[in-house]
């Protein structure tokens, strides 16, 4: 479950001017425990897959123009 959220999770992001710069935790994790998936597992892999969610929409973005 935790991983089924992971998947869920790429639009709940953090935005500026200059695009994703992370993922709306807080978001997530109230995602997660909706699904009933474990929130201290997610809390604990939250970390490791955000740069590379956030890397995804940045190389989608330069791929856009």
């Amino acid at each position: 479950m935790a991983w089924a959220a992971v998947e869920r999770c790429g639009g709940q992001v953090r935005t500026h001017r200059g695009g994703v710069y992370g993922l709306d935790f807080t978001a997530v994790l109230l995602m997660a425990e909706a699904m009933g998936a474990s929130t201290g597992l997610l809390a604990e892999i939250l970390p490791m897959v955000e740069p590379i969610i956030v890397s995804a929409y940045r190389e989608g973005g330069e791929n856009a123009d």
